[in-house]
């Protein structure tokens, strides 16, 4: 199967599921895709405070992951997101653990926020890319298009709140 490496692009909100959305962009080609992944705000949550290198007193639950993972002397090498069904994504969590590789059934968000506490690599499978991958100039597009709507639906006495 063939796979694209990708990185955590951004995180931001989807209004209308209110729900918060990973967008995961592919770390080689041109242009490069985006990948939108709806996560549960927990999950939105652990990804970006590792991302912002935010640290707590206590271990978060990922964090906790991580360090039971090592101190049974294994070691997280990669996840993957591999298939699509509908509109849920299936993901692996790769482990070698005493020379042998170990696949970990997983959401998706869990196994991005293990990758980034264990600095592992995040992978995509091709066809799930081509699926439901947007371009940078798509993504753009969208939020133009977003924004001329929530303009369009507004009621004269909002807009006239609003100086020019």
């Amino acid at each position: 199967m063939k796979m694209k490496e990708v990185e955590v692009a951004m995180i931001t909100f989807d209004i209308n599921a209110q729900m918060p959305i990973v967008f995961l962009r592919e770390k080689e080609g041109s242009p490069r895709r985006l990948l939108p992944i709806w996560v549960g705000i927990a999950e939105a949550q652990a990804i970006h405070y590792k991302i912002q290198n935010q640290e707590f007193p206590r271990p978060m639950t990922h964090d906790l992951l991580k360090n039971v993972i090592e101190q049974l002397g294994a070691k997280v090498t990669s996840v993957f997101i591999h298939s699509i069904q509908g509109t849920t994504f299936y993901g692996q969590i790769n482990l070698a653990v005493n020379g042998t590789e170990i696949e970990i059934d997983s959401r998706p968000s869990d196994a991005i926020a293990l990758a980034l506490r264990a600095e592992a690599a995040i992978y995509v499978a091709e066809e799930v890319m081509k699926q439901s991958g947007l371009s940078e100039d798509d993504l753009k597009k969208i939020e133009k298009d977003h924004l001329k709507s929530a303009l369009e639906e507004m009621d004269e006495d909002t807009l006239g709140k609003f100086k020019v």
